[in-house]
């Protein structure tokens, strides 16, 4: 009996570290983000450049969605740099108010599905999950973050291998965010459920 509580946590261990790895990836392959404002006034630190010019970004994407309320990808890139700044929140609510304009980019609801887990509502990320897959249903990240959300958060182990099953049927080699094969964790799942 420990065996298998054991491996099924190193299983849950790999699983986090990898959905890290999955949130970069999939901000990054999100929709490109608007131009970066101009600096002014004297060169700050490194981390404090980073900090302001994110600051920046979301004052001037603020700006425009007042101003043009109906701009699609000026809210899609506020909910990204919301998401980039972990202000997990109002990332949901740019995303969404993107998505009530244009529903159609599996990305985006992957990435407030994302959102919906950082704030413990995974029946939410379950459910954004599930409306990617309904406009790609190869959208992999979304797969691999439905199998995740099932096993960590919902307990539902059923729900994350099938989930698994699905991504290694449509790629049989992909990988976690961190390298491993998913073909082999989903493997390494099922023999924990078979003990």
């Amino acid at each position: 009996m420990v065996k298998k509580e054991t491996l099924y946590f190193a299983v849950i261990i790999a699983l986090i570290a990898g959905f890290i790895g999955g949130i970069i990836f999939s901000a990054m392959q999100s929709t490109p983000d608007l131009p970066q404002p101009a600096k002014q006034g004297t060169a700050p630190g490194p981390d404090t450049h980073d900090h302001t010019q994110e600051q920046d970004a979301i004052l001037s994407l603020v700006d425009l969605t007042q101003r043009e309320p109906e701009n699609y990808q000026a809210w899609v890139s506020l909910g990204h740099h919301y998401f980039d700044t972990q202000q997990h929140k109002k990332a949901i609510l740019a995303y969404d108010r993107g998505l009530t304009i244009n529903n159609t980019d599996p990305n985006v609801w992957t990435d407030m599905g994302i959102m919906y887990r950082r704030t413990k509502q995974p029946g939410k990320a379950i459910d954004c999950f599930a409306e990617a897959l309904s406009r790609d249903p190869g959208h992999l990240i979304a797969l691999f973050n439905t199998g995740l959300v099932n096993l960590t958060d919902l307990h539902n182990v059923d729900g994350a291998i099938s989930a698994w099953e699905k991504a290694v049927a449509l790629n049989p080699d992909a990988t976690t965010p961190d390298g491993k094969s998913l073909r082999e964790l989903l493997e390494e799942l099922k023999q924990t459920m078979d003990k």
